[in-house]
């Protein structure tokens, strides 16, 4: 197994809507080759990443020169990537992060890649897909969309007939195009991220995983936020907590609680009716309600300021939700 570095005197230009939410979050895209679609009997011969390091674009490579040094590139990957806050793909979250994880299992490595750290652009783009113009979601028209013109001569089809005969025939040459076609797919696809300034902020925040910094290397992750009826539910997943028990916090504004065995919380925030002076319907919350300052720095209608609106009509309030959750939250965990 080999370990090849690219450093790039180049930096990654990152969009205005990525950097409002993950600005002090450290990431790394993704990609994986393999032998085959099936993750029963297909190995991992090559995972790609690209990051930043010193203010510049890193890609790395971990290459098997033979299927039979999955076990050892799989080890290698895992300690790498572990140091991230979270992985960006494209179509990650239903080919790269199952295979990876299948096959770690297969070798009995203690590491899984956790959902709740991807974010695949795919899916964003599926939900936004009317807003941004495209005819399909394939990431070939996210490209053309954008104007990125590729230049390669192999498929990932291709890719895979040519490690096999890499395999008999341990080539350089075969080698380096293998290389080049993942290489190729990690840099062009981070130009692909501007795609994420073309909505709105609100828009974005509805479609893109939800990460919250709570102390120095310590970051929440929100996986499921959603209203039903008046209550606002959010449930995540915080692995750094110190307790080594389960946690269940009430207040007359929440209610809270934390299973230590799986690094989970739930949270629910019941909301009260209302409406505005133009007659729409609202929910809101009375900060007065709860123990901690929470200011709203977005404030959209003419409410005392102790009258905070998380949802007018139909329309979530996605900003104001996820400010207010982002106090809230670090007031909670913080100190768990």
């Amino acid at each position: 197994m080999e370990i090849i570095n690219y450093p790039l005197h180049e930096r990654l230009s990152l969009p205005d809507n990525y950097l409002s939410l993950y600005k002090d979050l450290s990431f790394a895209i993704f990609d994986i080759e393999t032998t085959g679609l099936s993750p029963e009997y297909n190995q991992v011969i090559l995972v790609g990443i690209l990051y930043v390091e010193n203010e510049r674009m890193m890609i790395q490579q971990f290459f098997c020169h033979h299927r039979r040094e999955e076990k050892v590139l799989l080890e290698a990957f895992s300690e790498k990537i572990k140091a991230f806050d979270f992985l960006i793909s494209y179509n990650g979250d239903s080919f790269d992060i199952p295979f990876l994880n299948k096959r770690l299992g297969k070798h009995h490595i203690p590491f899984r890649v956790d959902t709740h750290k991807s974010f695949d652009i795919l899916k964003f783009v599926r939900r936004k897909r009317e807003l941004l113009n495209l005819q399909d979601c394939k990431l070939k028209s996210v490209e053309k969309s954008l104007n990125i013109l590729r230049t390669d001569t192999i498929s990932g089809k291709e890719s895979v007939e040519l490690y096999q005969l890499y395999e008999n025939y341990p080539e350089n040459h075969l080698k380096e195009k293998i290389l080049l076609h993942n290489y190729d797919d990690l840099y062009y696809f981070s130009k692909c991220l501007c795609i994420l300034d073309q909505v709105t902020f609100s828009d974005f925040l509805s479609s893109a995983p939800l990460l919250v910094p709570i102390a120095s290397n310590h970051v929440c992750y929100i996986d499921k936020l959603s209203i039903k009826g008046n209550t606002l539910n959010c449930f995540g997943f915080y692995p750094f907590a110190a307790s080594v028990n389960d946690h269940l916090q009430y207040e007359l504004g929440y209610r809270f609680a934390y299973q230590q065995c799986n690094n989970s919380f739930e949270l629910q925030i019941p909301m009260r009716k209302g409406n505005l002076s133009s007659g729409e319907p609202c929910l809101y919350i009375n900060l007065n309600d709860f123990s901690f300052h929470y200011e709203s720095i977005n404030k959209l209608f003419n409410t005392p300021d102790h009258l905070v609106v998380l949802k007018m009509g139909k329309q979530e309030q996605n900003r104001e939700i996820f400010d207010f959750l982002s106090v809230l939250l670090k007031h909670l965990l913080y100190n768990l």
